[in-house]
């Protein structure tokens, strides 16, 4: 047929050849462009999680900090009326003060005033603050039962930024008696951000409910503190902000500096604070741009190589002889490709193996020649298996149309593996399929799926996994009108177990306790980590208090129970438990925060105690309250 064109009609042989030019040329654009553009995605969906999971991580981290102070001055507050009503109460204000400080390494200062705001007691690593009356958190903690935190402030004699913690004292009447606020640095936060790896032109920030700046640290101005206590924001933000306040990723140019970053954001739970965590468009694309030179050299090189093959075709046009030897040419690299080491080939005739390249055998562990008339079916898991991948491919590709599909498939030995498989139409008797060995590519994303979803020490699922169920509970106690119980756990003397055994003493308990856990509960519920020594358990179908008490006295049980740690030793632990009973009008996030409250709560009146609360729609109503403690169990 070649040597009838060549013969009859050479012109028309080198519009083909130009047209085939064209056509390669234009692949390998889309097929550049496409690879390009998958990578770029693929790239920026990393940088996103990346900076996702960091203001996740750091959102915990503060949200630890802001708990920690507010505990320090709600352990004040409850203990000012009686320092007042001592002989030597002036003393005894400063011994609390001096008790509480040394918990909180991060405040600045801790004092407490009077009713018109004068500091009547208080610690502070700057000059001595004298009256604190017409400063906004003094009249905000005046009106709040809970701790505020002001927006961002300068000092008034060293010009630092921070941001003060601040709660009401009571006397013993229930009247205002004044304020004990707590003043943390925004250097604290930067220096604490400074400690991330965030490329040379990440940043992160800390912004109040009001979008004042507090802190931030960027790594291309690392010590700079531009726009503190303002609001300096991009519409981007803004329009991110109005559709989810409480998390969320965009990509915009910082209105700061102007620097293109892809930008996670978390609401501290319980507190008018959240943190932005930013991955600069230049540091996470650097591969990108290394893909687009590599890819764009391969393409113009195989392009390149097409075009002198095509010439060199042209020019053997002019002779019979120089046309075999272009021929012989072809036949070589149609060879090559055939017998490439990477994907697999075979051409089936009848149901049977007519031909394939060492590539299929090899990856199928077959010796060479082996397969060769052999049926199909062999290389199968089951019959299901090949019955499907017959019927749709021959309908396909008989149909004009490629298919293509993903199966396990089996080894001579008996293993199975993950296999991507494509096939072409040769002749009305006979088709092509291709096979590339996928299986590492599967495991890799299996595990990417295990890391995302598991807990790395306990292998229990983690924080976002509870939520999702706590989702799926809520959206079935709306159907079917039954209630579920969420129960956060705070482990109690885990901290003198570290201190005493070492951090992997304490991971071995931390693993311990996990497995008694689960092996509490029942199929469907979930045991979760929620970090450091805090777990949580779901329990759908609970309606009544009484069943969650019975549940959770054993919890507790199983955990009073002596732990072996590898070393021999043996250590214990207690529990402090808070559940909440809920319904299908609650919001999960409002769950949570009851749940954790709850947990708080029963820590704050004793160790090893259980508390269960019921409140409807998660409003405040009268408690149902069951408390039990170990002693009494």
């Amino acid at each position: 047929m070649i040597r009838r064109l060549i013969q009859q009609r050479p012109g028309r042989m080198t519009m083909w050849l130009v047209m085939g030019n064209v056509l390669v040329v234009a692949a390998l654009v889309a097929m550049t462009t496409f690879s390009l553009r998958s990578h770029l995605q693929s790239e920026e969906a990393r940088a996103r999680d990346t900076a996702d999971n960091l203001a996740q991580s750091l959102s915990v981290e503060v949200s630890a900090e802001l708990r920690n102070a507010d505990n320090a001055l709600s352990t004040i507050a409850l203990r000012f009326h009686s320092a007042r009503a001592s002989k030597d109460h002036e003393e005894s204000l400063v011994r609390i003060i001096e008790e509480q400080r040394s918990l909180l390494p991060q405040v600045a200062s801790l004092r407490i005033t009077d009713i018109y705001g004068n500091v009547i007691a208080g610690f502070s690593k700057d000059e001595k603050a004298h009256n604190v009356a017409d400063r906004p958190y003094f009249s905000q903690a005046m009106m709040s039962a809970d701790m505020v935190i002001s927006e961002p402030l300068q000092g008034r004699t060293t010009g630092a930024w921070s941001i003060v913690l601040a709660r009401r004292l009571m006397n013993h009447d229930g009247q205002f008696a004044g304020v004990v606020y707590a003043a943390v640095n925004s250097q604290h936060f930067v220096n604490r951000f400074s400690q991330l790896a965030l490329g040379r032109s990440g940043a992160v920030s800390l912004r109040t409910d009001g979008l004042n700046l507090i802190a931030r640290y960027s790594a291309s101005e690392p010590g700079s503190t531009r726009g503190f206590g303002a609001r300096n924001l991009s519409q981007e933000l803004l329009k991110n902000l109005a559709k989810n306040a409480q998390h969320g990723v965009y990509l915009t140019r910082v209105a700061l500096d102007n620097v293109e970053r892809v930008t996670a954001y978390r609401h501290i739970a319980g507190y008018p604070v959240t943190v932005f965590t930013g991955m600069s468009s230049e540091d996470y694309l650097v591969s990108w741009w290394r893909q687009v030179w590599q890819q764009s050299m391969l393409a113009a090189l195989v392009a390149l190589a097409v075009a002198c093959c095509s010439w060199l075709i042209h020019w053997h046009l002019r002779g019979e002889h120089r046309s075999r030897q272009a021929l012989a040419q072809l036949a070589q690299e149609q060879e090559v490709m055939l017998q490439n080491y990477l994907i697999g080939m075979v051409r089936v005739r009848g149901g049977r193996a007519a031909w394939c390249n060492p590539a299929l055998e090899r990856m199928f562990g077959y010796e060479a020649g082996e397969l060769r008339e052999r049926d199909s079916r062999l290389l199968y898991l089951s019959d299901e298996d090949h019955l499907r991948v017959v019927k749709e491919g021959s309908a396909a590709i008989r149909g004009g149309d490629p298919y293509r599909t993903q199966l396990r498939m089996r080894r001579k030995d008996g293993s199975a593996f993950w296999v991507d498989v494509s096939g072409s139409v040769l002749s009305d008797s006979e088709s092509l399929w291709m096979l590339v060995d996928i299986d590492s590519l599967k495991m890799s994303e299996e595990v990417a799926q295990q890391q995302a979803t598991r807990d790395a020490l306990t292998n229990l699922p983690n924080r976002r996994v509870l939520e999702d169920r706590l989702g799926d509970a809520i959206q079935a106690s709306r159907r079917t009108g039954e209630g579920y119980a969420l129960c956060y756990l705070d482990l109690d003397g885990f901290k003198p177990v570290n201190d005493q055994h070492g951090h992997e003493a304490g991971d071995e308990v931390l693993k311990q306790v996990g497995q008694r856990l689960q092996d509490l509960v029942r199929s469907k519920d979930v045991v979760a980590r929620m970090g450091g020594d805090e777990f949580a358990i779901l329990l759908p179908g609970v309606n009544r208090v009484a069943d969650a008490e019975q549940l959770l006295q054993r919890v507790l049980f199983s955990i009073q129970r002596r732990i072996q740690l590898d070393s021999g030793e043996t250590v214990s632990v207690n529990a402090s438990i808070g559940a909440v009973i809920g319904t299908g009008a609650d919001i999960g996030r409002d769950v949570l925060r009851a749940a954790d409250e709850a947990m708080y709560t029963v820590k704050r009146k004793g160790k090893g105690r259980i508390s269960v609360i019921t409140q409807p729609h998660l409003r405040p109503v009268p408690e149902t309250v069951s408390e039990a403690w170990a002693a009494a169990a």
